[in-house]
């Protein structure tokens, strides 16, 4: 088994591709998906890759070529991190991290009006996005930004606002005595096991299915609605987001139908 990266040259990598203006954040790590590193990658290449400079002097093509070469190593270091976080080895027994915001900058931004860059590059910023929704089931916040309506950073905000609303299962299952701080304690760490906490605890026979399952159930019933983040921050009014929610309930439901059909098709021929 490979060594873990570590975590400050895997924030190195993602400043090295996304830029100085990004907020990174253990919750930024968590919601980066390969995608969004891959079109911010070949942005960077397109302004680095060397071939472009061929007419600048010897120390400035130099120059242009370490950086390229800054740029492969950095995202080969995000794509092992990605391997090592569907592993379920990289969170295992880490302490929050953070790293504070660039001073003046600010996450909300006005309605259906994308910003300079986002977590995708600008080869997928919300105007791209919004020229077809993709053939397959969405949840509420992909909806929104493959309509264009929000940035993928506001995604990201809003799933991480989402996240920190509800309660840690093992403090739910403390409270409810079905779970001791020691058995908790020893869940986080067991490394073991790969996965969330819950299937860990099961897998250890800390909690039953219907325990487990009854946990999960009263931890989303204490999250707020993942629309309610842009109401409060006055991004889409809450008829806007009824209405929304509705147009994605049918365009899964038109997803849905499209496959029935076409599998009974496939079982007719």
């Amino acid at each position: 088994m490979s060594a873990l990266i570590p975590e400050d040259e895997i924030i190195q990598a993602c400043r090295t591709l996304f830029g100085s203006d990004i907020t990174l954040s253990r919750d930024f790590l968590c919601y980066l998906q390969p995608s969004g590193a891959k079109s911010a990658y070949r942005q960077k290449v397109k302004e680095t890759h060397p071939d472009s400079f061929a007419g600048l002097d010897i120390c400035q093509q130099q120059e242009q070529t370490r950086l390229f070469q800054e740029l492969l190593a950095a995202y080969q270091t995000v794509s092992g991190f990605f391997k090592q976080r569907e592993s379920g080895l990289w969170m295992a027994g880490k302490e929050p991290f953070s790293e504070p915001a660039p001073s003046g900058k600010s996450t909300s931004q006005p309605r259906r009006e994308a910003p300079a860059e986002d977590f995708r590059g600008t080869a997928e910023s919300p105007s791209s996005a919004a020229q077809g929704l993709p053939l397959r089931q969405l949840e509420i916040g992909l909806f929104l930004y493959y309509q264009g309506i929000i940035t993928y950073r506001q995604l990201i905000d809003a799933l991480v606002w989402q996240r920190r609303q509800r309660p840690n299962l093992g403090d739910i299952a403390q409270r409810w005595g079905w779970l001791t701080e020691r058995e908790v304690r020893t869940i986080l760490g067991y490394r073991g096991l790969y996965g969330r906490f819950g299937q860990k605890a099961l897998n250890l026979q800390y909690l039953t299915d219907r325990q487990l399952n009854t946990l999960l159930f009263f931890q989303r019933s204490q999250q707020k609605k993942f629309g309610q983040y842009f109401v409060e921050r006055e991004i889409l009014t809450s008829a806007e987001v009824e209405g929304l929610a509705l147009e994605q309930k049918n365009h899964n439901a038109q997803v849905a139908l499209e496959r029935f059909r076409r599998g009974r098709h496939r079982n007719s021929r």
